[in-house]
């Protein structure tokens, strides 16, 4: 199953859509009566263990809603290709309310490293997994980079959307105590990874915790071999010339 996500994140990225802001590309199909319908996850509950795979959507708010309830749970299970920024934020603060651990059986990309993977208390690497991010709401605006899809009145949700989202995610990453620009630096010039045939970026463990990012355990053992089966389109970053990540 990880490998579909990981192809599927790959072809949104040979496509040139920044696949972070997918929700304003949902934004304007909405607007097209032929548009197809959005991609769906799935969420299912066992014991005290929550699950969830696919693409993370308001539709996968409401189930994790309906389904946790009233119940107690310490753990979510994820394979994340993709998702909502704004939904998968809401996810992201029910985890760190109720200080979860996340494990990662599959893949967790984009938002899923965004705003779950950040949150949880503790976080479980499968031997096979991809944790990788492709920007968020500090990364250049998606409407500067497709004004002429643009017409002026869409233009203008667009922005107002991205003007909600940069301000949630502010919010959100003071919530939980990580650096926001975890999310982004990947595009910086310093990172080494800001070139157009990569599909997104990771860090090492010692590197996550530079952003505020703790308590990472890989099934892999020896956290220097945690990420040497990654595809070759995911670029690890280079903190070497960059003295303080986190400003506080």
């Amino acid at each position: 199953m990880a490998k579909s996500y990981i192809d599927k994140a790959l072809l949104r990225t040979q496509r040139s859509v920044r696949p972070t802001l997918v929700a304003s590309t949902m934004l304007l199909a909405a607007c097209s009566s032929s548009a197809p319908p959005p991609p769906q996850g799935q969420v299912s509950v066992a014991d005290d263990e929550i699950s969830i795979s696919g693409f993370i959507s308001d539709v996968t708010v409401e189930q994790l809603r309906a389904l946790t309830d009233g119940q107690q749970f310490s753990r979510v299970r994820v394979d994340v290709y993709d998702g909502d920024p704004l939904a998968t934020m809401q996810i992201g603060y029910f985890i760190h309310r109720q200080q979860l651990d996340l494990r990662v059986d599959g893949a967790c990309l984009g938002p899923c490293a965004n705003y779950l993977f950040t949150a949880a208390a503790s976080k479980y690497l499968h031997e096979d997994a991809v944790v990788a991010w492709f920007g968020g709401a500090l990364a250049e605006s998606w409407t500067q980079q497709n004004q002429r899809l643009l017409v002026p009145g869409i233009r203008h949700v667009a922005e107002q959307y991205m003007d909600a989202f940069l301000r949630r995610e502010i919010r959100f990453f003071e919530r939980i105590g990580v650096e926001q620009s975890i999310t982004s630096y990947g595009y910086t010039e310093a990172s080494g990874c800001n070139q157009p045939d990569y599909a997104g970026f990771y860090y090492s463990i010692p590197q996550l915790l530079r952003f505020g990012v703790a308590d990472v355990y890989t099934a892999r053992g020896d956290w220097r071999d945690a990420f040497e089966h990654y595809p070759d389109q995911f670029c690890q970053v280079d903190l070497s010339t960059e003295y303080e990540v986190i400003a506080r």
